[in-house]
């Protein structure tokens, strides 16, 4: 005789939140994702949304993460009131002169070298160095 496992309520929605995170192009819990962004304390600095110290582009993504940090009974759930963690730096011109000689571009407060976005200037630059000392060697 053979026994069928069982799933526990934590369980199910455990695999349901991480269902939702890792499938492309999750939706929010919520058919409003302001309601949604009540509900988990995601914030928003007119750039990015931020929860649990992690911020991300997309609303979905940040729903997604705090669905499956609260379906974990043991794991705190540190989301919490929004605090703006930074604030918008537009680059000077002699910085954008720099960036033109390695090819970094600035969009959306962010920078841009190679396919990958940084949020500071000295990461994108110290890449972008990198990269080209090892294609002349």
């Amino acid at each position: 005789m053979t026994r069928k496992h069982r799933t526990t309520p934590s369980e199910r929605s455990y695999a349901a939140a991480e269902d939702r995170f890792t499938s492309l192009g999750g939706r929010p819990s919520s058919a409003r994702p302001e309601l949604a962004m009540a509900e988990f304390g995601i914030g928003y600095d007119g750039l990015q949304y931020e929860y649990h110290g992690y911020r991300y582009d997309r609303l979905e993504e940040a729903v997604a993460y705090a669905g499956l940090v609260r379906s974990r009974p043991t794991q705190l759930d540190a989301g919490g009131p929004f605090r703006q963690i930074r604030t918008l730096a537009v680059p000077t011109d002699a910085q954008r002169a720099l960036m033109a000689t390695l090819g970094i571009e600035f969009a959306d407060g962010a920078f841009r070298f190679a396919g990958f976005r940084y949020e500071s200037l000295a990461d994108a630059v110290n890449y972008a160095k990198l990269t080209r000392s090892f294609q002349t060697l």
